[in-house]
């Protein structure tokens, strides 16, 4: 079953000074989405691929609070690969899979996951809502 997004709860939750790593390999939708999260007041990390990502989350010595991944990167591996990998090398981290894919096979792959998927462009209400749900009890 798919991970489902919830809907945008009613108390805010203060994300300020979470770190938020955003493997992007798109280097405008890296910067977008850095930016946005960076107004939110969290600290963005970027990589552009799975290694990148791994050598930046050693580099801080500290787990990222979040992971916004793309699903296809750049790399040859996907955001599902990534989250993986990370977690083998610093434990769980909550993730969030964004894609602009449509092919059926692809996004069976991410939704059977279980990571919550959301589809570009993603608004930033809907970006919001999602890390959210992620972090405020149900």
């Amino acid at each position: 079953m798919p991970a489902a997004v919830t809907q945008a709860p009613t108390a805010r939750l203060d994300l300020r000074d979470r770190s938020v790593l955003v493997i992007e390999d798109d280097l405008r939708a890296q910067d977008a989405m850095s930016a946005l999260v960076a107004q939110w007041g969290c600290r963005p990390i970027v990589a552009s691929s799975t290694g990148e990502a791994l050598r930046k989350v050693a580099a801080e010595r500290r787990r990222p609070d979040l992971v916004l991944a793309d699903y296809r990167l750049g790399d040859g591996l996907t955001g599902v690969q990534a989250v993986h990998a990370l977690a083998r090398s610093v434990g769980s981290i909550p993730a969030i899979l964004v894609t602009g894919d449509t092919d059926p096979a692809r996004l069976r792959d991410a939704q059977a996951s279980g990571i919550p998927l959301l589809h570009k462009p993603v608004r930033e209400a809907q970006l919001r809502a999602a890390i959210e749900g992620l972090f405020l009890p149900a």
